[in-house]
């Protein structure tokens, strides 16, 4: 378990849905991205304001909206002053990639947001599909050039 970066905190394993109401109240978490595969874990205690549970196993699982839909939760928590948790039931880094995808979404290229998930407190290698990672940008990038002519947001 470690911050991540400013307000983002990952974290794996069935201790911490278990003791959340401790935890929440000693690191302010109040949002969580929780992923696990069958159904979301209980989180013990007062509810966190935002929660977003995907049924997800591994990252390769993971397509484009799920990527979108993880960097558009993680971009408004973080945007309404919300301090983040990353969870995969599996394991801390399995919680990487959704990292990335914010990282993405708010300008990193593909390359870059995958080195930033590659230094600690991330283990290395960080084994992904870079090319996967280089889809979504585009796709943010595409979806950024759109809200430009339209003014609008969209997915998110």
């Amino acid at each position: 378990m470690t911050w991540v970066e400013e307000g983002i905190f990952a974290a794996g394993g069935e201790f911490l849905p278990e003791h959340w109401a401790e935890f929440a109240s000693q690191t302010g978490l109040t949002a969580v991205l929780h992923l696990r595969p069958s159904a979301p874990a209980r989180f013990e205690g007062p509810a966190p304001g935002a929660f977003l549970w995907l049924p997800l196993e591994t990252e390769e699982q993971a397509g484009l909206g799920d990527r979108w839909l993880a960097a558009c939760f993680v971009a408004q928590a973080r945007g309404e002053g919300r301090r983040v948790l990353l969870h995969s039931s599996l394991g801390l880094h399995r919680a990487r990639w959704p990292f990335v995808a914010f990282r993405i979404l708010g300008g990193a290229t593909a390359r870059g947001a995958v080195r930033q998930a590659e230094v600690p407190p991330w283990q290395s290698p960080y084994h992904t599909d870079l090319g996967v990672w280089e889809a979504f940008a585009r796709e943010v990038r595409s979806r950024h050039r759109e809200q430009g002519r339209t003014g609008r947001r969209r997915g998110g």
